[in-house]
């Protein structure tokens, strides 16, 4: 099993939300250059890791483990719910989000990602929006029971 670097994993974080974003965008997101990105997407992609651009992922060891599970609990600036869920919606990785009454929370997100880097990733690209004012995680250790 291939080991993957932080980068690889958040480009792959990346890619699951989003499989038709350029090359460009995803470097931009992260802080590095295209040409860095193209290559890593390359050897993901020759390694067998990434099979097809839609991110079916390979014999990896990352197929393999847990998924980690935790809740955004966000507050706004202003009173923004809305606008923040039109963000976040169609982000692979958004498994449910809630607007709550709270004095500290606006909002709370369910967000599923394969790894901690990962999960950091999608934390990152919500705290950055302009009109969210503070955000702390918590993470799922067990779930003993989750009816629909």
């Amino acid at each position: 099993m291939q080991k993957l670097s932080t980068i690889e994993r958040k480009i792959l974080a990346l890619l699951q939300e989003n499989s038709r974003q350029s090359v460009t965008e995803i470097a931009h997101k992260l802080g590095t250059s295209r040409t860095n990105i193209k290559s890593k997407i390359d050897r993901l992609y020759e390694s067998g890791i990434i099979k097809r651009f839609t991110i079916d992922v390979g014999d990896l060891d990352i197929q393999n483990e847990v998924r980690l599970q935790g809740f955004f609990h966000v507050h706004l600036t202003e009173p923004c719910c809305p606008k923040l869920f039109e963000h976040i919606k169609n982000w692979e990785s958004i498994k449910g989000s809630w607007s709550v009454s709270s004095q500290e929370v606006d909002m709370i997100i369910l967000v599923e990602a394969i790894s901690q880097d990962a999960l950091e990733a999608v934390r990152d690209r919500i705290s950055k929006l302009p009109f969210v004012k503070t955000m702390h995680t918590t993470f799922i250790l067990r779930e003993w029971l989750h009816k629909l």
